[in-house]
């Protein structure tokens, strides 16, 4: 999994160049399991941020609707609740 960083690793001679790739890869073996990309398609999850991003777009335009001002004192509670609205887990 991580070849590509050894070999960069050892082509490079300066500690400067070392050590990003030293914190690339601890950061990716940390991480091992969220890279499991079989697992998560064969369950049918999403991979990119694409979904959390339009949730997140949604209820920002919810807050600008004309019949929905909020104070900034109660609009992250309210954003709070619409997001569990829109994932199904108001119930909860």
């Amino acid at each position: 999994m991580f070849k590509v960083s050894d070999e960069l690793a050892q082509r490079s001679r300066r500690p400067n160049k070392k050590h990003p790739l030293r914190r690339l890869k601890k950061y990716a073996l940390q991480r091992c399991e969220m890279l499991d990309y079989r697992t998560v398609r064969v369950r049918g999850w999403d991979i990119g941020s694409g979904p959390t991003e339009a949730l997140q777009k949604m209820l920002t335009l919810r807050l600008k609707r004309p019949s929905l001002k909020w104070d900034a004192d109660h609009a992250p509670a309210m954003m709070t609740l619409l997001a569990m609205r829109e994932n199904n887990q108001h119930q909860q």
